[in-house]
């Protein structure tokens, strides 16, 4: 059995300890409770029953536990120059028992933590059986989902470190235009410059599972949106990026127009 009421309440008591006027560190708490509300959207529009729906959202409360520690830690949330905060977050939860401060029922373990262990990976791994694979796909979904109204709310230089000056006078990588023109999720240690963080995380889309994420997508026009936050100065670089915005349009509309 699920409580997430009391899931919630350990949740709170875990981060009471970490500062939330860091911004980094409140970024992570709101993006959270966010990727739960996603999960929970998509467990709606899926049909789940309560026992799947409150396990995914379990998974999102849950999913990025380790983010705090990496951030107190590293003052940094790129796990290509720190740790593997998925894997990270899954030893603390498992390796020392932390995750029966969330759930007593120990049958959801496994499920819990290859969901955990999958959601950021570039590809999920193979040998998960149905059930396993329909919560990885959720928490991923749901997960890149809340990265977009992130990208937005935030400001750019809590995102990428840099100021939105900066961001617009660089160039995008040969590879990362590449990727993105053939609707490729890009591989993060491939991203030279900022602009190609900023386009990595659109091309988000190109990984979504359900068919509702995308609708999700185009409901509330987060490509327009995501793109509409840089401008570059470059005129050639400009062009390329407004290439880029056309590929990811016409992607969401033609996944869009295939939903039966």
């Amino acid at each position: 059995m699920i409580d997430f009421i009391q899931a919630q309440k350990a949740f709170q008591n875990y981060i009471s300890s970490y500062d939330m006027t860091i911004p980094s560190i409140r970024l992570k708490v709101v993006h959270t409770y966010k990727v739960v509300e996603c999960c929970e959207y998509l467990c709606q529009h899926l049909h789940l029953s309560k026992e799947d729906t409150d396990l995914a959202m379990l998974i999102a409360l849950l999913h990025d536990i380790g983010r705090f520690e990496q951030w107190m830690q590293y003052q940094s949330f790129a796990d290509h120059k720190t740790i593997d905060h998925a894997l990270f977050s899954s030893q603390l939860l498992f390796g020392k028992g932390l995750i029966r401060e969330f759930i007593s029922d120990s049958q959801y373990d496994d499920i819990i933590k290859n969901a955990i262990e999958q959601h950021n990976r570039y590809r999920i791994e193979d040998g998960f059986d149905e059930r396993t694979l329909l919560f990885i796909h959720l928490i991923r979904d749901g997960d890149k989902l809340d990265n977009f109204r992130v990208k937005e709310e935030e400001r750019i230089e809590d995102l990428l470190y840099v100021s939105l000056e900066q961001v617009n006078q660089e160039s995008i990588s040969d590879k990362i235009y590449q990727q993105f023109l053939h609707e490729q999720l890009i591989y993060a240690p491939d991203r030279q410059t900022h602009i190609d963080m900023w386009l990595s995380y659109i091309a988000f889309i190109f990984d979504l599972y359900y068919p509702c994420s995308v609708q999700y997508i185009q409901e509330y026009h987060w490509v327009e949106r995501s793109f509409d936050r840089l401008s570059p100065v470059n005129p050639h670089v400009y062009q390329q990026y407004m290439t880029l915005k056309q590929i990811a349009l016409d992607y969401i509309q033609k996944r869009s127009n295939n939903v039966v």
